[in-house]
């Protein structure tokens, strides 16, 4: 059974796409908000990923265009979260693989002062540290 991740835990974040971002991994914190606690922290919820996300800033590259920056957007899709019966919460498991776009803030320069005609990029997120090593979940 796959670990229950928590406050702290950390990311894996990979571009379905020709670009290449500049910042790959990252740490996801869980919100004050929360009350599902882990051995005394937050359990972290779909939710606290989505935070995260709008928060998560990269500089990218698409060949020719270089130089691009941009930020989290959305997530669009996520697989083998845990529903919690007491508050209907969706619980993020170390299994838990997410799909979402990032949102071009500054396009790449190009060839012939050209600029990135890309304005949205699709990433995957995935868990490389669920931030404990005790409590599993189904």
């Amino acid at each position: 059974m796959p670990l229950v991740c928590i406050d702290g835990t950390t990311v894996a974040i990979s571009v379905d796409g020709p670009q290449v971002l500049a910042k790959t991994s990252d740490t996801v914190p869980s919100s004050t908000q929360n009350t599902l606690k882990v051995g005394g922290k937050s359990a972290l919820l779909q939710a606290d990923v989505a935070d995260w996300l709008a928060g998560y800033e990269t500089d990218y590259d698409n060949s020719p265009y270089s130089g691009g920056k941009a930020q989290g957007d959305a997530i669009s899709e996520a697989s083998a979260l845990t529903a919690n019966s007491v508050s209907d919460a969706e619980i993020v498991k170390s299994d838990t693989v997410f799909k979402g776009t990032l949102k071009v803030t500054k396009p790449g320069d190009g060839p012939n002062g050209s600029k990135d005609p890309v304005s949205t990029i699709n990433i995957i997120v995935e868990i490389t540290d669920p931030a404990q090593t005790q409590l599993k979940a189904t």
